[in-house]
């Protein structure tokens, strides 16, 4: 085992990486990684608990490990580790400011309204946070049809750099993004984190008929109608809370839920909006910055899979997949899933 690190490596993002080292935050023991070729190295140690980390170098040739490398080399026990760190890290205040009406159980296969009542009441008091006040104000400014190019206004990219700023300011953002970039996708530099979430989350893309209508945020937070397909996304609970407020969202009812000790929900719900039916799954009660750290985690770790992650000693899943235009890589989807059912397609 040599000490020596590659320099000035690329990720995909063309953002310099510090080397070609392998910072490890757990490891299982007796675990042999491949590194590349027939290159191996066998490490016997079971390492590093939370804020002390121990970096170990290998040099490695025609490797890159800002791009491919690093996700075989992010175990589920580090995922499902990361994950109840950041949930340690959020508040139980937030989810005690929202009352969930769950109302009737239902299927896909009967669509009937079972829910008179709408499904979320939530306290004002929740938009004096930061990152949700922030999160507030980027609900009227994208087109609803995946057809309509996105014009982003300088007031409307200020809002996103206002909302990047607010995210960045938390504990969980910054304690996610310290690890992936000690994971090597990418530079440890706060300018390079903010600029990152930029990209995957708020540059636009296309989704249909090459037409730059759409982002990561957008379909994830806000969601889209496209043709032939209606609704599409749409798993956050604050815009459906908005939505139900505005009557655009008229909730029917639920399917499965998993309640992580008072302090989060995920549900899978079913609801028309705008008169469209739609069957979405999504966690209640969670704060902005901690669904953008997990859906941001498994978009690196786990891109185009499940990814297993816990609340609590309680194990589920999120699924992210990507989009790529001209070489660059944007977050099509993510959404949680729940680990004890057979899971249908709810993009």
């Amino acid at each position: 085992m040599s000490t020596i690190c590659k320099q000035n490596s690329y990720s995909v993002y063309s953002i310099p990486c510090s080397d070609y080292c392998i910072y490890i935050y757990s490891i299982s023991p007796f675990t042999t990684y491949q590194i590349g070729g027939n290159y191996k190295t066998e490490i016997k140690q079971h390492l590093i608990i939370y804020s002390s980390y121990i970096s170990l170098c290998i040099f490695v040739r025609l490797i890159d490990f800002c791009t491919a490398a690093n996700v075989s080399l992010t175990s589920d026990v580090e995922l499902m580790m990361v994950s109840e760190e950041l949930f340690n890290m959020s508040s139980h205040e937030l989810f005690n400011h929202v009352y969930i009406n769950y109302q009737g159980n239902m299927s896909f296969k009967n669509f009937t309204d079972n829910a008179p009542q709408r499904l979320l009441n939530i306290s004002t008091k929740i938009f004096l946070i930061p990152t949700i006040r922030s999160l507030v104000k980027l609900f009227d400014n994208y087109e609803l049809d995946t057809y309509e190019p996105e014009v982003i206004t300088r007031e409307e990219d200020l809002e996103e750099n206002e909302f990047i700023d607010n995210l960045m300011e938390t504990d969980i953002i910054s304690h996610v993004m310290y690890f992936l970039s000690v994971k090597g996708f990418f530079k440890n530099d706060i300018r390079v984190y903010k600029d990152i979430l930029k990209q995957i989350w708020f540059h636009l893309y296309s989704r249909s008929k090459n037409i730059n209508g759409t982002s990561g945020f957008e379909h994830v937070f806000i969601g889209e109608r496209k043709p032939r397909k209606g609704i599409i996304g749409l798993h956050n609970w604050i815009f459906f809370s908005h939505g139900e407020l505005l009557k655009k969202i008229n909730y029917f009812g639920f399917g499965h839920s998993q309640e992580f000790v008072n302090k989060a929900v995920i549900l899978e719900i079913y609801f028309t909006y705008i008169g469209k039916r739609k069957r979405s799954s999504m966690f209640i009660g969670t704060t902005p910055e901690l669904e953008i750290a997990l859906y941001t985690l498994c978009f690196f770790t786990r891109p185009n899979k499940r990814c297993q992650l816990s609340f609590g000693g309680f194990k589920f899943y999120v699924q992210t997949y990507i989009l790529q235009n001209n070489g660059t890589k944007f977050i099509g989807t993510a959404f949680p899933m729940f680990s004890y059912i057979k899971h249908k397609s709810n993009k």
